[in-house]
């Protein structure tokens, strides 16, 4: 228990990123971003139908995805992905779109997406809203860590007090 609670700036670079986008155009973008910032490890997909074929295979630990595409929509490429997600994971979903409204964001959050992005992308504010979407997720996971060697500690506990209680006798 020992190790940073924290996520260091190496964990946040290597982290796996997902772009999910029909627009080429965006994808670039994303993608010269996060290289700018030193995110190396990512995939993008122009075709939504793959999606989740991609999200298995690479197991990402943020997915950017658009809301409007051909095919299948980013509501239904959502529901894809939370139903592949491992139970009780943490993914972050940032789902960045055209369309900008209430009434858009309200129906994007309520179908699971973590953050919502307008088009057009504003660097400073699309890598702000990426690294805390990634430092949750990897606080998310060092607090399961952390919950999993409380209940060991625990466990060996009891034991040790069974072992001792059973001597006494």
């Amino acid at each position: 228990m020992n190790s940073q609670l924290f996520p260091s700036e190496q964990q946040l670079s290597t982290a796996k990123i997902l772009i999910i986008d029909d627009e080429t155009a965006v994808i670039r973008m994303l993608e010269w971003a996060l290289q700018k910032a030193k995110c190396l490890n990512f995939r993008s997909l122009t075709d939504p139908t793959r999606a989740q074929k991609e999200f298995e295979q690479f197991q990402p630990d943020l997915v950017l995805l658009d809301w409007h595409m051909p095919k299948l929509d980013g509501f239904a490429v959502l529901a894809q992905l939370r139903k592949s997600a491992p139970v009780g994971e943490f993914l972050p979903v940032l789902v960045i779109t055209g369309e900008n409204t209430a009434e858009m964001r309200s129906r994007a959050l309520a179908a699971g997406a973590n953050d919502f992005l307008g088009k057009p992308i504003d660097y400073t504010e699309v890598m702000l809203r990426i690294r805390n979407l990634l430092q949750t997720r990897f606080l998310y996971r060092r607090a399961g860590e952390i919950q999993a060697q409380l209940e060991a500690l625990s466990a060996a506990k009891e034991t040790n007090l069974k072992t001792k209680s059973g001597r006494g006798k």
